[in-house]
């Protein structure tokens, strides 16, 4: 019988899903979820996992629900590939579902992010662990939640989450999920982005950082942090003032090299 099946999602992921992978071997069932890895994520995966999954959609809910289907579980444990689960952990997960109290259980995460745990970032507690008869779907493009059917209750260790590990990575990340966070704002209806609104917004997550939660305290990774996530806050605003942008960039630039070919057609 297949007591708990631990789904991974990923896309070109070849550094980190390894680890992640191999601190599964607890779990009766491994799948790994993809949605288009062109690199060596998908050799690895086989190594380890007993299914892979080819996700489709855009959205980090579509992937995990998809997974979901194909899990054959009584449990579902769900992992990123920067996750990792330690021996201490992966014995209260057995425990827990052995004797369950509750549908559905959150796992508290150890943040390392730049190389170092920053003692002021906040400790979430992560909806993963569930019964797969318990859990509805996942919802939301980013930051998605799942819909549990029943209680859910806390696990004390801590999962590892290794973030942040280069500052390439993060921009390149950034990149990539501003453009949906910024489409998600649009579609809510946001305000017209203006030049003011980039100050407040700067200055709000920055204080919220470096003060209000103290990443100060935490040296040099955790003034990096602060910026950096201010820096991330910012761009996702520019996309937005992009997208509500009338006339768009696109059409502006045409329309500059339209008049630029007027001219010259009028000198001949």
């Amino acid at each position: 019988m297949v007591k708990l099946s631990a789904i991974i999602i990923s896309k070109d992921e070849e550094d980190v899903i390894e680890t992640a992978l191999k601190s599964l071997k607890f779990a009766d069932e491994v799948i790994v979820a993809d949605s288009g890895s062109t690199d060596n994520t998908l050799k690895i995966a086989k190594k380890y996992a007993n299914k892979i999954v080819k996700t489709t959609g855009n959205s980090f809910g579509q992937w995990r629900n998809q997974a979901m289907q194909a899990a054959k579980g009584n449990w579902i444990l769900y992992l990123d590939s920067d996750e990792r689960i330690p021996p201490k952990l992966a014995r209260e997960i057995v425990a827990t579902i052995n004797e369950p109290i509750h549908d559905a259980y959150t796992i508290p995460r150890y943040e390392v992010l730049l190389g170092k745990h920053l003692s002021h970032w906040p400790d979430p507690h992560v909806l993963r662990l569930m019964k797969k008869s318990s859990l509805v779907k996942w919802k939301g493009t980013l930051h998605e939640q799942p819909e549990i059917k029943g209680t859910v209750g806390k696990l004390r260790e801590q999962m590892i989450h290794l973030t942040h590990r280069d500052f390439t990575a993060m921009i390149a990340k950034t990149s990539k999920w501003s453009i949906k966070e910024a489409i998600l704002l649009k579609k809510a209806g946001h305000p017209k982005m203006v030049g003011w609104r980039f100050f407040r917004i700067i200055f709000t997550e920055l204080f919220q950082r470096l003060i209000k939660q103290g990443l100060w305290k935490d040296g040099t990774e955790g003034v990096l942090e602060a910026i950096f996530l201010s820096f991330s806050r910012f761009f996702t605003y520019v996309r937005l003032w992009e997208m509500q942008r009338e006339p768009s960039l696109d059409k502006t630039y045409k329309h500059i090299d339209k008049k630029i070919l007027e001219e010259w057609d009028k000198e001949s």
